[in-house]
């Protein structure tokens, strides 16, 4: 197969095998000559393999001299043969094509490892027959310590590195008084990838500058300072209060320079606790910071408590709405002036599970979709099981802007329609107001070529305008509950910003429900403003609808 490559793609076959190989030798041991240096020899001993795997009469000691050119290239240790072994034994048969080469692979790989066995022997007892006794104490002991280095310390950035950051913090904790604190801060670089395309084999040197930056900052301000690997440092400082770490957090931010960072941190008592809980606490805040978009956040303990239970629902969703155990609860819509309920919202309900805790979820994988037509499908049922008892009242069902980005949307609410019998005029599809609303008015007219109604929910708390009503298909604003708020708390703007409001919509023909009524004298206030209809808990909780 290699030898019918094209002679480009050849190429790149054996330039990527090498740099597979030089990464797998530098994650268990030390390049003593640099990466871009490593990775040519590593080529060049990988081609001279190949032609001895595909020649007419091959040389039986081609992999013994393999094995003694890395015992020269210091590439010897056990576990860096480990590593050459293995990747050889998965990329040679790929690259050597034929059934005949493939075959000498076993054999050339134990020649390997023999010839660097020995020639590491014969070297050692050379250097032992060059070497005195108090030389080779010496010498020993310095390579101990070279040694222990590299267990704990980045090889680029000559950091401390992941196991020295564990160690640092057992000790910390172990010797920790019961009053001490702590502060954890995980530093991310920014766009690491592009950052690596950009600079190639310089990358080395780059994280090198850093790494000395930091060191000298650690050392004179006294904190401890990690390279985790790749993008990733961190910070760990005994703290007074969470502004000592922010402190660090941002001079450690200076010293790595240009390449903006995003930081995750945790500080708390540091008696009783443990190094890993440290570690995932931070990488808790630094997930949140990337997904609100910030280029900071601390650690929540209630926050990280809903990610779990998020979490945990969103593995138990597909099985719940198998068994049918998301169910509709039904809050009233009133007039406000009589009373009288004039229609309903579905809500979601999953056991004793606040829906944020599901409903999020579902919409980050996908589920949403299914889960929002199951909704439909059973508040439309119930809305023509009220109408065949004599009770025709408006359903109004929640879309999720994951639902509206769907070109199906309107194709799946006309099914339901069709299958349950509920004339579209019956229902009311409420929609968030966000800055993408208008992005979606194609599928709002096909939802409003059905005859449904459309709901623009939480007026007032988006980036919606009123502009925009006279470009969309909206049939009634639901205004924000903190409208109502303002005007019960005796704010003296509110009452004639709700006028204005109230005016403006009945001159677009949009209906009106005011949100949040939680008293009897909200509910008048509002009405005497001339609102006529309105939902809050006052008006009526969210129920299962009644058996009768």
């Amino acid at each position: 197969m290699f030898l019918a490559l094209s002679e480009g793609t050849a190429t790149m076959a054996l330039q990527e095998t090498a740099r597979r190989w030089t990464a797998a030798v530098a994650a268990v041991g030390f390049l003593p000559m640099g990466r871009a240096r490593t990775r040519a020899a590593l080529e060049r001993l990988l081609g001279e393999l190949l032609a001895a795997l595909h020649a007419a009469d091959p040389d039986p000691a081609a992999g013994y001299a393999a094995g003694v050119h890395l015992v020269e290239l210091r590439m010897s240790s056990p576990a860096v043969i480990g590593a050459t072994v293995t990747v050889l034994a998965e990329e040679l048969p790929v690259l050597a094509g034929d059934a005949i080469a493939r075959d000498r692979i076993p054999g050339v790989l134990g020649q390997l490892t023999a010839g660097a066995s020995n020639a590491q022997r014969t070297a050692a007892v050379q250097a032992a027959e060059t070497l005195n006794r108090a030389e080779k104490v010496h010498w020993r002991r310095v390579f101990a310590r070279q040694q222990e280095h590299r267990q704990l310390h980045d090889p680029y950035s000559h950091l401390p590195n992941r196991t020295h950051l564990y160690a640092h913090l057992g000790e910390r904790i172990a010797t920790a008084a019961t009053d001490t604190r702590l502060g954890v801060g995980l530093l991310s670089i920014g766009d690491f990838g592009r950052l690596s395309d950009e600079h190639g084999d310089a990358l080395d040197d780059l994280l090198a500058g850093i790494g000395a930056r930091i060191r000298g900052l650690a050392a004179e301000q006294g904190f401890f300072a990690a390279h985790l690997g790749d993008d990733l440092f961190a910070v760990v400082i005994t703290t007074s209060s969470p502004d000592d770490l922010i402190k660090a957090a941002d001079q450690a931010r200076q010293a790595i320079g240009a390449p903006p960072t995003v930081d995750g941190l945790v500080e708390g008592r540091a008696a009783g606790t443990d190094p890993h809980r440290w570690i995932r606490d931070a990488r808790h805040a630094l997930r949140w910071a990337r997904q609100d978009g910030l280029d900071r956040a601390v650690f929540e303990p209630d926050r990280a408590a809903a990610d779990v239970r998020r979490r945990t629902a969103a593995a138990a969703l597909p099985a719940a709405l198998d068994r049918g155990e998301i169910t509709c609860h039904y809050q009233p819509i009133a007039d406000l002036g009589t009373g009288r309920v004039i229609g309903v919202e579905a809500l979601a309900r999953w056991g004793r599970r606040p829906p944020s805790e599901f409903i999020a979820p579902a919409e980050q994988n996908g589920l949403i979709h299914r889960l929002g037509a199951d909704i439909l499908t059973q508040a439309c049922r119930q809305a023509v099981a009220w109408r065949e008892a004599g009770r025709p009242l408006l359903m109004s069902v929640n879309v999720s802007p994951y639902q509206l980005a769907d070109p199906a949307l309107p194709a799946t609410v006309a099914s339901v329609l069709q299958s349950t019998g509920l004339p579209a005029i019956g229902l009311q599809l409420e929609i968030t107001e966000s800055a993408a609303v208008e992005r979606y008015r194609h599928v709002l007219r096909d939802l409003s070529r059905l005859g449904v109604r459309l709901a623009l929910d939480d007026f007032g708390t988006g980036f919606a305008n009123l502009s925009a009503l006279t470009r969309l298909p909206i049939t009634c604003v639901k205004l924000d509950r903190r409208f109502t708020q303002d005007a019960a708390a005796g704010n003296d703007a509110a009452p004639a910003l709700l006028r204005h409001l109230l005016g403006l919509f009945r001159r677009l023909d949009v209906t009106v429900i005011a949100e949040g009524i939680e008293s009897e004298a909200q509910q008048y206030l509002l009405a005497g403003l001339g609102y006529q209809f309105g939902q809050g808990f006052h008006l009526g909780r969210p129920e299962p609808a009644s058996p009768r």
